[in-house]
C-alpha cells in the first residue's frame, strides 16, 4: 500500500506530525511518501494533515488521480476533515484495511482563455471568484450555455460548488447546498442592483464569464490561486470529469455538523 502524506507547509506542528505518522506507517509495512518527495503516479491513499486550506490544495493537485483522501483536522474550522488528530490512533487500523466509505464531491474545471486559446486550466473544489481589488465597480457578462441573462455589476461574482456553498458564497448571501447535489451556485458580491440574487443552475451547463469593464479585477480559485482578469480574457467553468473521494471513518450528518461548526465560528455555544 502506498500512502502520500500532505501537510500544511507553513505550520511546524503539521510537519512534525507528518514525520511521526510516516514513521508509524513504516512500522506497519506501508510505503510512505512525503509530499516534497512525491514520485508515485498513483498513491493508494492520501492523508492530509492541516485545515481546510490544505485539503483544498490537495484536492486541486491530486484529486484527478482518483485516490481516497482523508482529511485530519489540525486547523480551525475543519469543514472538510473527518477526524481530529487525537482520533487518528483509534481509526488507523480501519483506515489501512479500507474499512470506510467515500463521500464523493463535485469539483469545478476552470479554463482561463484569451480569445479561443486556453492559457491555463485548474481544478477547484470550493469556488471561483471574480472580484474587484479597489472600490471601483467591476462588470461582466455571465453566459449560461451561451445565453446571457444580464450584465453583473458590483464588487464581483462567486461560482461555487455545493461543497463551496458553505464558504465565501455563504458569507456573500448565497444558499447552503446539500453536497450530494451537482450544481453551480452563482452568488453576486455586493451587486449594484439589489434585485440581482443568487442563482443555482445545473452542473450540466457550461458557464462563461466575459469582461465588460474589469479594471483592477482578479480571478481567485479556492482562495489560493490568483490571476489578473484582463479585458482579453474569458473564463469557462464546467463540472470536472471526476469526483473528489473523501474518506469517511466517523459517521457525520452534514446538516448537524454544518450547524455546529457555523455556531462555533460565530462564537455561539
Amino acid at each position: 500500500m502506498k500512502v502520500l502524506l500532505v501537510n500544511n507547509r507553513y505550520k511546524k506542528n503539521t510537519i512534525e506530525m507528518a514525520q511521526k505518522l510516516a514513521h508509524k506507517l513504516a512500522t506497519l509495512d506501508v510505503t510512505v511518501e512525503m509530499e516534497d518527495e512525491h514520485t508515485s503516479q498513483s498513491p493508494d491513499l492520501i492523508i492530509v494533515l492541516g485545515g481546510d486550506g490544505t485539503i483544498l490544495r490537495a484536492a486541486r493537485q491530486y484529486g484527478y488521480k482518483n485516490p481516497p483522501i482523508l482529511g485530519i483536522n489540525m486547523g480551525t474550522v475543519g469543514f472538510l476533515s473527518n477526524i481530529k488528530i487525537d482520533e487518528l490512533e483509534q481509526y488507523l487500523n480501519r483506515l489501512l484495511v479500507g474499512d470506510y466509505y467515500l463521500d464523493q464531491r463535485m469539483m469545478l474545471a476552470i479554463d482561463i482563455c484569451e480569445n479561443a486559446k486556453i492559457l491555463e486550466s485548474f481544478y477547484c473544489l470550493n469556488e471561483l471568484v471574480i472580484r474587484a481589488t479597489t472600490p471601483r465597480m467591476t462588470s461582466f457578462n455571465l453566459a449560461i450555455d451561451g445565453q446571457i441573462p444580464g450584465t453583473y455589476r458590483g464588487d464581483g461574482l462567486i461560482i461555487a460548488s455545493p461543497t463551496g456553498s458553505t464558504a465565501y458564497s455563504l458569507s456573500a448571501g448565497g444558499p447552503i447546498c446539500d453536497p450530494e447535489l451537482e450544481s453551480f451556485i452563482i452568488t453576486p458580491i455586493a451587486p449594484h442592483f439589489i434585485n440581482i440574487k443568487p442563482l443555482v443552475v445545473s452542473s450540466q451547463r457550461i458557464l462563461e464569464i466575459i469582461p465588460v469593464e474589469c479594471q483592477d479585477t482578479i480571478i481567485c480559485i479556492d482562495g489560493q490561486i490568483r490571476r489578473d482578469f484582463k479585458s482579453c480574457n474569458r473564463i469557462r467553468v464546467r463540472q470536472a470529469g471526476f469526483k473528489l473521494r473523501l474518506v469517511i471513518l466517523k459517521g457525520t450528518d452534514f446538516f448537524s455538523s454544518m450547524g455546529n461548526r457555523l455556531r462555533r465560528i460565530e462564537g455561539i455555544n
